[in-house]
Order: C-alpha cells, then structure tokens, then sequence
C-alpha cells in the first residue's frame, strides 16, 4: 500500500472519529438537556406540593389554635379549676403536636437541601464530563 493511500485511509478514519464524537457530544447534550427539564419539572411540582401541603398545615394549625383559644375564653369564664387544667392539659398536647411538627419540617427542609445539593453535584459532573469528553 503507498503512502498517499495509507495518508487517504488515515484521513477517512479521522473524518470518522471527528463525526462520531461529534455525534456522541451532541447527543449527551440532548440528554442533558432532557434531564435537565425533567428535574426542573419535578422541582416545580415538588414547589407545588410543598407549598400545597404548608398551606394546609398552617390553616389546620390556625383553626386548632383559634379552636383553643375560643375553649380557653370559655374556661376561663366558668373559672373553675378543673377547666384550667383542661386546658393546660390540651395547650401541651398542642406543643406537643407543634414540636412533633417543626420538627418533621426541619427534617424535610434539610431532606431538601441535601437532594438540591446532590442535583447540583450531578449536574456539574455530567457538565464536566461532557466538556471533558468534547
């Protein structure tokens, strides 16, 4: 084989690697991008439903605490001493509920901050990888 012939081969299979990477970097793009999409869809869905759920949970805790506060004015009108332990009684049960709630928000608000941070980890990644790889 001549050496024209071998710089032709050689030439073609350059042209070959050059589209093939080309291809292979324009589809990790598209997936990418794609991903990227999804996470952002799932995120404002997730934004949806929080904001959903605290909605509720502040409204269910308003009408407790108003429900309270109306039994409390009650008792204490009738100023008798079994209402007011009634009511200290229901006011720690309450707290209870409050302290059992704060807490599973502060576990699902740092739930969220490390999944945020694990996507954000991934991203870099991949978008190192890519620009690595082109």
């Amino acid at each position: 084989m001549a050496l024209s012939d071998q710089l032709m081969d050689l030439a073609g299979r350059t042209k070959r690697l050059e589209a093939a990477a080309a291809a292979a970097h324009a589809q990790n793009m598209a997936t990418m991008t794609e991903q990227r999409e999804q996470l952002r869809s799932k995120t404002a869905e997730a934004k949806v439903q929080a904001q959903a759920w605290w909605t509720e949970t502040t409204s269910k805790i308003e009408k407790q605490r108003a429900e309270l506060q109306a039994k409390r004015e009650q008792r204490m009108q009738q100023q008798t001493v079994e209402s007011a332990k009634f009511y200290a009684e229901a006011s720690d049960a309450f707290a209870a509920s409050l302290n059992a709630l704060a807490a599973f928000a502060s576990e699902a608000a740092a739930e969220a901050t490390v999944e945020a941070g694990i996507a954000r980890a991934e991203a870099d990644q991949t978008k190192t990888e890519a620009t690595v790889a082109s």
